[in-house]
């Protein structure tokens, strides 16, 4: 298909329902930021209609998509190619003309990591001349009952992957017969089945990613954990006030540091922005758009 990119750069946001959705408002706000000459619009597509209206996106020739909830798992097969973080999360939610052909992605995983980095412990420096007892492998990242999340963390940035683990806490991997006929795991090192087995790796806990408000039982675990000096902690998905609180007075963790959603969504705003555009927001001022949104 020979797609004719229009003048001027549009994106358009797909979803149903997209009522109350700050996308296009966000977008608009970070391109007069940087001085681009973008558009964006946001349309409610019926949901027997989607392919049609994603179809007539490509044919148009517009720079690129926003994808929202019922049409990010459906946009998978209708792109020409995807990356493997969308491929890994198994929906995409944001899409742009490469050329003659569509690319699409998730950045979730990448603003997850973005969201986190600024306060990650450094690693600490491991003398090779003189091994010492008390060194440490670096603070680690465990994200918490999401293993693709984990992976897609890990894809987004190669250099922190090494410090990104999931627990899949109450889970049994399967197995699968190993070359010499015995049986192995079907897990990668960085995924745990339980917190006796991250404890084995001697590594602390720097930030914790939450798929959803942890159980007692889980809260107990974590709580025993080694934890790096300047803890954190995002909780994925809807949560109230009143919960975060009464999760961070379970855990007993001294000083941990909640990461809220608005923050989350600063980031995954900035991803899309450069996914499309290919430069890089402010966070700050995108954080104050979304915030300005949600008060109306």
């Amino acid at each position: 298909m020979n797609l004719t990119r229009v003048l001027q750069p549009y994106v358009c946001c797909l979803g149903n329902p997209v009522a109350g959705n700050p996308t296009q408002f966000v977008m608009y706000r970070a391109a007069r930021a940087a001085g681009v000459d973008w558009r964006f619009f946001t349309s409610q597509v019926e949901i027997d209609q989607f392919e049609i209206a994603f179809r007539g996106v490509q044919a148009l020739g517009l720079s690129g998509m926003a994808l929202f909830d019922p049409f990010q798992r459906k946009s998978l097969e209708l792109l020409d190619s995807v990356t493997e973080s969308a491929m890994c999360l198994g929906r995409v939610n944001v899409a742009r003309l490469d050329g003659n052909s569509w690319l699409g992605d998730n950045t979730f995983g990448l603003a997850i990591v973005n969201c986190i980095l600024p306060i990650l412990e450094p690693p600490r420096t491991v003398s090779t001349e003189r091994p010492d007892a008390s060194d440490h492998p670096p603070p680690c990242i465990l994200v918490v009952g999401a293993n693709e999340v984990a992976k897609s963390m890990r894809l987004a940035n190669e250099e922190l992957s090494e410090r990104i683990f999931s627990l899949q806490s109450g889970t049994e991997f399967e197995s699968k017969r190993a070359d010499d006929g015995s049986l192995s795991p079907s897990k990668a090192p960085w995924e745990l089945a339980s917190v006796d087995e991250f404890v084995q790796t001697n590594r602390q806990v720097d930030s914790v990613v939450l798929s959803e408000i942890p159980s007692a039982a889980l809260i107990r675990q974590l709580s025993t954990l080694p934890w790096s000096s300047t803890p954190s902690c995002l909780i994925l998905g809807t949560s109230s006030e009143k919960q975060i609180r009464l999760w961070k007075e379970a855990i007993k963790v001294p000083n941990l540091k909640h990461i809220d959603s608005v923050d989350l969504m600063a980031h995954q705003a900035a991803a899309d922005f450069q996914f499309w555009t290919g430069l890089s927001p402010m966070i700050e001022p995108i954080r104050d758009s979304l915030e300005e949104y949600m008060q109306w």
